[in-house]
Formats: structure tokens, C-alpha cells, sequence
């Protein structure tokens, strides 16, 4: 069993705020495609007391019966992680944060040699400095307006590079499955509302 850590800043230090909780089970997407990276998406199932200073984001949804619709080009979001911050493996001080700007899916795919598909997302830092995610921040959340809307999955071999886009898992693409998972009955005792928690995350 693994742990989940909330309201950290810093891994490695106490913190008053600091949750370790037990995860007890793992649900891959069951058409993960490791070699495309595509349906990069997993559920992570925590048991604990409810969170008190972890904030929540909403998941960001598609209308019912449609596909999900893409952030527009342009529109500026934010990644996290506790990932490195340099091409060699420098590790952060704590919990880190970038703007970056969401990358319209055609140019994107264009730098990719087409081997991205339509539930997949796009940033870069929209201008001449190197921002977005590195190693180890796979997994982390794109938030936009206050809504997940991506999750971190792949990108090329250095950090931020404009020639190879940071590529996401777009969570709204995948709110059918993420429902359809957390509703089905669980093989263990029913817990209460406030000890039983979904946490999305990417698989690779």
C-alpha cells in the first residue's frame, strides 16, 4: 500500500498542515497505451480523515453526450509539482508552481509528428523563457480558472523546451470513466463519506 501525501509545501519537513494518508487501491485506465502515452490517467483510492487544508479543484466537464471541448489557445493555467527544476535533476526547495499557456492541439501535434489525439492538451510559457514541468512532476495538476483540466503526462528531453510541448492527460475527456469508477461497489466494508476519497492522477 502507498501513501498520499496532502497539504505539503515541503516533502521532507513537518509541516502543521501535512497529511499522510493510506492508499489502498490503484484503477489504471484499461487502455493505457504506455508506447502513446494515451488514456495516461489513474484513480487513486485514499483512506483518511477528510483533508482540512487541502483545497479541492473542480473537475473540468464536458457537456453530456459530447466531446470534451479544448481550452482555447493561449489561455493561461497553472502547473505544480514537486518535480526537478533543472535539466539535471536540481531538486526544488518545496512545492512549485509556473504559468503557463495553453498550445492549440494541431500546432502541437505538428511538433509531436502527429502522435497526439484529442484527449490530450497543450502548454508552453508563450514567450522566451523555459517554463512548464520536468522530471518527477508526472501525475500533477493543470489548473485553469479553478478547474483541473489536465494532468501532467510527457514531454521531450529537456525541461520547457519550445520544440517539444508539455503534453496533459485532459481530464474532461475522461469524467465519464472517473464517475463510472468511483460508483461501483467496493469489495471492502462501505466507508464513511468523510474517510473514503478518489484522487485522480497519471499513470506514467
Amino acid at each position: 500500500m502507498g501513501l498520499v501525501v496532502l497539504g505539503a509545501h515541503v516533502l521532507h519537513s513537518s509541516e502543521p498542515t501535512r497529511q499522510v494518508l493510506g492508499r489502498s487501491t490503484v484503477v489504471r485506465h484499461p487502455d493505457y497505451q504506455p508506447t502513446t502515452h494515451a488514456n495516461d490517467i489513474c484513480l487513486l483510492h485514499r483512506r483518511g480523515p477528510r483533508a482540512p487544508y487541502a483545497r479541492a479543484f473542480a473537475l473540468a466537464a464536458s457537456p453530456p453526450g459530447r466531446h470534451a471541448t479544448p481550452l482555447r489557445a493561449g489561455a493561461r493555467c497553472r502547473v505544480a509539482g514537486w518535480g526537478s527544476v533543472s535539466d539535471f535533476e536540481d531538486l526544488p526547495p518545496g512545492l512549485m508552481e509556473a504559468e503557463v499557456r495553453v498550445l492549440g492541439l494541431d500546432a502541437c501535434n505538428s511538433s509531436w509528428k502527429g502522435q497526439l489525439s484529442p484527449a490530450m492538451l497543450c502548454t508552453h510559457s508563450g514567450d522566451r523563457r523555459r517554463r512548464g514541468f520536468c522530471s518527477a512532476d508526472s501525475g500533477g495538476p493543470l489548473v485553469c480558472r479553478n478547474r483541473a483540466h489536465g494532468l501532467v503526462s510527457f514531454s521531450g528531453l529537456w525541461c520547457g523546451d519550445p520544440k517539444t510541448p508539455d503534453v496533459y492527460t485532459q481530464v474532461s475527456a475522461f469524467v465519464s470513466w472517473i464517475q463510472d469508477v468511483v460508483r461501483r461497489p467496493k469489495r471492502a466494508p462501505a466507508q464513511s463519506p468523510a474517510r473514503d476519497r478518489w484522487v485522480p492522477a497519471g499513470v506514467a
